[in-house]
């Protein structure tokens, strides 16, 4: 009777224990759920975010004239790239404003970023790699390019907005 007693309880425990436990792997796998569930939705706007950020800075590409005196140069690069890049980025391409993209010519003319891929770096970085289309008139109206130059942007949350922190655009590819 001793036995059956001691069993009673040891298998008492054990149901006990393993309820226990399971229970508090239940709860952890629907906290995980829900935080899965919530990352990837965070993701999925801050792709959208990172998707619209580098479409609207490519459309704006045309409206800094390279070929300006510096100090022109500058004042359009602080004007239509601002919102777009960061603080970092803006005080190196105001340094050395020939380094920032732009419209080097009247013609072709860049259009637009075309985006290939966007790749987590970090949770608050992203690497974005495209394509710079060049056009003239004929291409805007096809909508076709002229040239693609390869371009690699990052970009990075900070504070609560997504700035371009950098731009490597490939200078040895073919036009």
């Amino acid at each position: 009777m001793k036995k059956l007693l001691v069993l009673g309880l040891l298998l008492l425990s054990s149901v006990f224990l393993f309820g226990c436990a399971n229970g508090d792997k239940q709860d952890q796998l629907n906290k995980e759920g829900q935080s899965e569930e919530e990352q990837q939705q965070t993701e999925k706007s801050d792709l959208e975010a990172i998707t619209d950020l580098v479409s609207t800075f490519g459309g704006t590409l045309q409206l800094v004239s390279l070929q300006a005196p510096e100090d022109e140069v500058s004042k359009s690069i602080q004007e239509h790239y601002g919102e777009f890049i960061s603080p970092a980025l803006l005080e190196k391409w105001l340094g050395e404003p020939g380094t920032a993209p732009g419209r080097a010519v009247s013609s072709p003319w860049p259009d637009r970023i075309e985006i290939l891929s966007i790749d987590n770096l970090a949770d608050d970085a992203y690497e974005v790699k495209g394509e710079i289309i060049e056009v003239t008139s004929v291409e805007k109206v096809s909508g076709e390019a002229a040239f693609k130059s390869p371009v690699t942007l990052v970009a990075k949350k900070i504070g609560d907005q997504w700035l371009i922190d950098d731009v490597t655009i490939d200078a040895n590819a073919e036009k």
